[in-house]
């Protein structure tokens, strides 16, 4: 059960026990009435004391289990029922038509109309009233100003005019309550509505931004093979190195070209193919230093242990290479390149240096911060170390920068290999 409910439960009960307790209080004021009053109030005492004990009782009851007074339950008739039967009864034994008892009639009616509809509180009048009409006329009158019969038609009408009254404000009350909770159902309804418009705006323009960004990494991707490709067909491509060259550039493509209809096809991290093969690491920093158009001359590498024949997402090792490799020849201002490679069990560490500028040690954070560009040269958006950063994630690695001793940046990663 919710909490609402729970507070709405207990509210109830609690209205209700304020009820019963009512109903006790009019008890006991029957009875100080026929202590205190008149002698032919006690013209039949066993009896009137019979009933008022019973009650009590019922009282008692009611107060423990208060669900029986709550509005429109199966218990409904049968309090209403018991509330006229022990009222008229008391009338009947307390003088008939002269008994003052018979006020307490309206209240009979007046909760009933608490508890049942309209219809059914007037047709609950219309039996009391004619229930109180046979007790003044089988019991008498006593010194009452009217004759009895006349009393018992004139309390009757009185008592339907009176659930007409309790019954219709009751119903305009449920009525009301009604309109109430609807309108609040609706409002929660419109709120609930407007949160999953904003809530799918939000996702409809993240999915933009996402596209965008896409967009902007395939660009950048495929700029480098593209551009070598360029001077390569502006110079002899008849030698046989040129040709190999173009051939890497190529497969380079065709690659990025694969990853791009996995990610089209599958919910799989966008820097990340999947795709495992044995390669050997000398070859793989020979073609991203191609690709990163770099010449061998330039490049000093240093390897150590067992790199021959390595099992790595190929791909996005050496996108992450040919990224580095392009950064550093792009601040390196002409001067080598050193790449030191270490393979300690299933861990490789690679680090690529330049001899650039370098950065300050407060701007190392932003190196891999997205559309974020530390260098006045043109040529990366902003987003090179970025997608260094998303695929060495993407491939379970870790990569950090520092400054080099003696000027440069020094970018190092370790990808698990086996």
């Amino acid at each position: 059960m919710s909490s609402v409910q729970h507070d709405r439960d207990f509210d109830d009960y609690g209205l209700a026990r304020v009820v019963v307790a009512v109903r006790v209080a009019v008890v006991l004021s029957i009875a100080v009435l026929v202590v205190t009053g008149p002698s032919w109030l006690r013209a039949h005492t066993v009896g009137t004391a019979v009933v008022l004990a019973a009650a009590l009782t019922y009282a008692a009851v009611l107060m423990a289990v208060p669900r029986y007074e709550v509005r429109r339950t199966r218990f409904a008739w049968l309090v209403s029922a018991l509330d006229a039967t022990f009222t008229l009864a008391l009338i009947g034994l307390t003088g008939g038509a002269a008994s003052p008892v018979a006020s307490v009639l309206t209240l009979v009616v007046i909760a009933s109309a608490a508890r049942l509809a309209l219809r059914e509180c007037l047709l609950l009048s219309a039996l009391v009233g004619a229930g109180y009409l046979a007790v003044v006329l089988f019991v008498g009158g006593g010194d009452a100003a009217l004759a009895p019969g006349a009393l018992g038609l004139w309390w009757a009408l009185y008592l339907v005019f009176i659930a007409l009254l309790s019954g219709g404000l009751s119903a305009l009350l449920e009525r009301e309550h009604r309109s109430r909770v609807r309108a609040l159902v609706e409002a929660e309804a419109e709120h609930a509505a407007a949160e999953e418009e904003r809530d799918l705006r939000a996702r409809l323009l993240r999915s933009y931004e996402a596209q965008q960004e896409g967009l902007k990494v395939l660009l950048h991707e495929f700029r480098t093979p593209v551009a070598s490709l360029d001077a390569l067909t502006a110079t002899a491509p008849d030698s046989e190195a040129a040709v190999q060259l173009i051939r890497r550039h190529a497969r380079h493509l065709s690659d990025m070209l694969d990853a791009l209809a996995d990610v089209s096809s599958s919910r799989l991290p966008a820097f990340s193919t999947g795709r495992v093969r044995t390669v050997d690491l000398a070859d793989l920093l020979t073609d991203a230093a191609d690709a990163a158009g770099i010449e061998a001359t330039r490049l000093q590498t240093s390897i150590s242990g067992d790199t021959s024949a390595i099992k790595v997402d190929a791909q996005g090792l050496r996108r992450v290479l040919t990224n580095l490799l392009e950064n550093a020849a792009r601040h390196g201002r002409g001067l080598p390149i050193d790449v030191a490679a270490n393979r300690a069990g299933d861990v490789l560490t690679v680090s690529v240096l330049d001899r650039g500028p370098g950065v300050a040690p407060d701007d190392i954070g932003d190196l891999t911060a997205k559309f974020v560009s530390l260098s006045d040269r043109r040529g990366t958006a902003g987003l090179g170390l970025w997608i260094v950063a998303q695929i060495v994630d993407a491939l379970g690695g870790t990569l950090w920068f520092t400054v080099r001793d003696g000027g440069g940046l020094s970018a190092s990663f370790t990808l698990p290999v086996s």
